[in-house]
């Protein structure tokens, strides 16, 4: 669930792709400033999912705010926008990796019940 390595470099990759794709092709126009709850929650959620912060969860919103851009938007490039909805996807369904919060989180642990104590003992 937390691949080491390649892998979960890879996947910082990814986290870091997606989150830039939201932040800089779904931030709202007219700059920060004139949408300022708009930018801090796409904000936010950019920067938990580069921080591998419940990042299920964050990439399926990150799926939907997506989605509902590319329903509402007229002038709309639509190959680019699935593509990133795709990407989140994949993200979500991956996993944060060994490198984000979530398995600092909700990493490996180690579980030993009784019954492995008194058979080791005997």
């Amino acid at each position: 669930m937390f691949p080491t390595g390649a892998a979960g470099v890879a996947l910082i990759l990814l986290r870091i792709a997606v989150a830039a794709t939201l932040l800089f092709n779904i931030l709202p126009q007219g700059g920060p400033a004139a949408h300022m709850w708009e930018s801090t929650g796409l904000g936010l959620l950019g920067i938990a999912i580069c921080l591998g912060l419940f990042t299920p969860v964050s990439s399926i919103a990150c799926c939907l705010i997506e989605t509902a851009m590319l329903l509402d938007a007229k002038d709309l490039h639509f190959i680019p926008v699935i593509s990133s909805i795709l990407v989140a996807a994949s993200l979500g369904l991956l996993g944060p990796g060994a490198y984000s919060l979530d398995a600092r989180m909700f990493g490996r642990r180690l579980v030993v019940s009784s019954s492995d104590k008194t058979m080791s003992g005997n």
